[in-house]
């Protein structure tokens, strides 16, 4: 019988290698965090609106250009939009490409080439003096994000031993929250610059991230799963047995790469008797993603639309409406300190991933969401009902409520999203699988982006805090969506969780293998038993 456990134990240096392949989380958190402060920065937008303010001029800025009313001094609603939306449109194109490299170049050397596309956008963005230079070095660093976010997902999975594997994507989550923190204390202190450094130096420090990311790659394994895939086993030993810190002829690297290769050949067989070879194709590879029907629980097709609307659902539970339009929000909404509130919400944020760390090794998956999602949900209609109903409590509800749903997001959905992508598709297009999720995520990212600043905007729809409604209604369909469709995978090895979609969702948390499935795996598990 397959057991919801795993024989191999993680040391102190296979998790300080996981780690590390986390911190690219930093690129991502950082680089969503920055833009919220900068395009509310008085420089920023004096610049940007060609307004000519003499240097020395010094706040109320704003009068000096002829306003009465400071909350009139920001940048066009269609200028927000895309200066936010065409680093997510880049990075929807990105999580694809990223997908590829991963496959045909292998997860590392993808991460290097990753790092290099997005230091190039960062400073395309950092000389830039008008909107066309900045919005297309925002698409060029979007691309190198799009790939880094795709293939560290894919990368941590595969490397993780099974009973540290949620902790270690928590961890990625981790360091997306520090990012958005570091970010939030830099515009901070940044922002009554009345020069470019203002907007510079937020923008600049994102190369010291990519370049630790960059450099520290070089020292760490490959992933043993696409040595397999690639047929060099030799290479699979020596990785795995570097990740778990013991001799590559130690029993236990062998078990665990008996047990890889078994699973990647019964998937290989099974594939080859639907499809013959069309899947050997370059765009077969990827139609492979969408092969089987819908009904079938453990489909590529199911799989893929899982993954997909996972994200979809981490997407428009409102994170990312307070983290990158946050700051203009709380101006629009005439709150004080607007700067001072972004950072104490990034360090709620930081704070309550940290606690994720025990409550994704401790709580089943499913649990997890479905909780989430309910205290989500709670926080965002209060918002938006005291926000209408009572404006007098209006500030000190919108804290609480955000607070109190930043704590719910970073202990559920924030990490939990990523750790099911990461888990649900099998080896052979387990790549594709993770880039399309990711690129779904993206995309809704970009929707967001381009779509928000108009609900909100008082010269368009004047939603105000009625928009977190929307953001209410999501959260309760994300739960719907986890209890009917998202299996419980947590203590599964991911040879396992390949298994597990046999039968319904609802019925996985007492899952027992089928004996046919149960007695194949053992037949491929004997047939390698060969492999030293």
């Amino acid at each position: 019988m397959v057991r919801r456990s795993s024989r191999v134990k993680a040391t102190w240096k296979s998790l300080a290698i996981c780690a590390f392949a986390g911190f690219g989380g930093i690129l991502f958190g950082y680089d969503t965090g920055y833009i919220n402060g900068v395009m509310a920065m008085p420089y920023f937008e004096n610049m940007y609106l060609g307004y000519s303010l003499h240097p020395e001029v010094t706040p109320p800025f704003w009068i000096a250009a002829g306003m009465d009313d400071p909350t009139w001094f920001h940048l066009p609603t269609i200028d927000k939009s895309l200066i936010v939306g065409l680093l997510s449109a880049g990075t929807c194109v990105g999580s694809l490409v990223g997908s590829d490299a991963a496959d045909y170049l292998g997860r590392r050397v993808a991460l290097v080439i990753a790092c290099i596309v997005f230091v190039w956008g960062v400073i395309n963005q950092t000389v830039s003096e008008h909107m066309d230079m900045l919005g297309r070095g925002r698409f060029e660093t979007g691309l190198g994000m799009g790939m880094i976010s795709t293939v560290i997902i894919l990368y941590l999975s595969e490397i993780s031993a099974a009973n540290v594997r949620g902790v270690m994507v928590a961890f990625y989550q981790f360091c997306i929250t520090l990012g958005l923190l570091i970010s939030a204390c830099v515009n901070l202190g940044t922002r009554d610059l009345w020069n470019t450094g203002s907007y510079r130096v937020p923008i600049c420090l994102q190369i010291a991230w990519a370049g630790i990311l960059g450099l520290g790659l070089a020292y760490l394994p490959e992933s043993p799963r696409w040595f397999v895939k690639t047929g060099k086993l030799d290479r699979a030993r020596e990785s795995l047995g570097q990740l778990r810190c013991v001799p590559k002829e130690d029993p236990s690297v062998r078990a665990e790469l008996q047990s890889i290769v078994a699973s990647h050949e019964l998937e290989m067989q099974m594939r080859s008797l639907r499809l013959g070879g069309y899947e050997e194709t370059y765009w077969g590879s990827w139609a492979l993603c969408f092969r089987g029907r819908w009904r079938d629980r453990s489909s590529n097709l199911r799989r893929t639309v899982l993954g997909a609307t996972v994200q979809v659902f981490q997407q428009i539970t409102g994170v990312n409406f307070i983290f990158y339009f946050g700051t203009a929000f709380f101006k629009q909404q005439r709150f004080d300190n607007v700067f001072v509130i972004v950072v104490a919400m990034s360090t709620i944020n930081v704070t309550a991933t940290l606690i994720s760390f025990y409550v994704v090794s401790s709580v089943r998956r499913r649990v997890l969401l479905i909780a989430g999602s309910i205290g989500m949900a709670a926080c965002q209609i209060a918002v938006a009902i005291a926000g209408l109903r009572a404006p007098g409590w209006s500030f000190w509800t919108t804290m609480i409520g955000v607070g109190v749903y930043l704590v719910f997001y970073a202990t559920t959905w924030g990490p939990g999203a990523w750790i099911i992508t990461g888990e649900i598709f099998p080896l052979q297009i387990r790549a594709r699988g993770v880039g399309l999720s990711t690129s779904v995520n993206w995309l809704w990212n970009t929707v967001i982006c381009l779509l928000t600043p108009l609900l909100v905007d008082s010269d368009h729809w004047n939603l105000g805090p009625a928009v977190f409604i929307i953001w209410g209604v999501a959260c309760l369909l994300s739960g719907l969506f986890t209890y009917w469709f998202v299996p419980e995978t947590k203590g599964l090895t991911l040879e396992q969780v390949d298994l597990i979609f046999e039968v319904p969702a609802r019925q996985s948390g007492k899952w027992v293998p089928p004996e046919d499935l149960v007695r194949r795996y053992s037949e491929f598990s004997r047939r390698y038993s060969s492999v030293k």
